[in-house]
């Protein structure tokens, strides 16, 4: 998790922005983490929308129009309150670039189950191993964040043109599964998804996972990246 401007929580994972002022948790989808991830890797550098249109959609294989990436940024700002621009600053005639203050976060419950392991470790000298310096660990779960949006990015698009092509699995029998609780992990051993209120739908080669948020994800039957329960 990520702390913006000490005030908005990001979770790429549950997929969701919480204001600790208000005490509103604000869902978003695949391309506004895909857009976060990217330009907070670049904090403080002009990003042009051409290249946000590009590390967004383009490079999936995705076609569409500046109104989209105007969606995008439009539903960043909603989620993070950024009324003012004091977060995501547009660059007239440009694009845009963030200038938001970026934390590790580390819920307080996790932080108090830390506290109360350290009278064992003292009496009990346990060697351990050199702990990731907190740059090294960022670098990490963000680069693991960016390759699991992209995935699943990629898999929702998929699932966007088949629905809309008039291909014969446009017309294929399915069978309907739901499920309280489904976990997606991908291929390269990135940050595992969660997906709650499931339903899956089986055409054979192809499934696709419908959550009770609205989010989807289309995968090869076989690939065993989806576990249920």
């Amino acid at each position: 998790m990520l702390l913006i401007n000490e005030s908005h929580i990001l979770d790429v994972e549950q997929g969701y922005i919480h204001s600790q002022g208000s005490n509103v948790r604000h869902p978003i989808g695949i391309n506004e983490i895909a857009l976060l991830n990217y330009m907070i890797e670049r904090t403080g550098e002009t990003l042009t929308k051409h290249e946000l249109m590009h590390e967004v959609w383009l490079k999936r294989g995705i076609v569409v129009e500046s109104s989209s990436l105007l969606h995008c940024i439009s539903n960043c700002r909603r989620a993070l309150e950024d009324r003012a621009g004091e977060i995501i600053r547009t660059v007239r005639g440009t694009g845009y670039e963030f200038v938001g203050r970026v934390d590790a976060y580390q819920p307080a419950n996790e932080v108090e189950q830390v506290e109360a392991v350290i009278p064992e470790v003292v009496e009990i000298p346990v060697p351990q191993e050199p702990k990731e310096t907190l740059r090294s660990r960022l670098v990490k779960y963000r680069s693991q964040l960016i390759a699991t949006g992209l995935f699943v990015f990629g898999a929702v698009a998929s699932y966007s043109i088949i629905e809309n092509s008039s291909s014969p699995l446009a017309y294929a029998s399915f069978e309907q599964q739901e499920f309280a609780s489904c976990w997606f992990t991908p291929e390269n051993n990135g940050a595992k998804v969660h997906y709650q209120n499931s339903t899956l739908y089986d055409f054979g080669e192809l499934t696709l996972l419908v959550d009770g948020q609205g989010r989807s994800l289309s995968f090869s039957s076989n690939s065993g990246v989806i576990s249920c329960e």
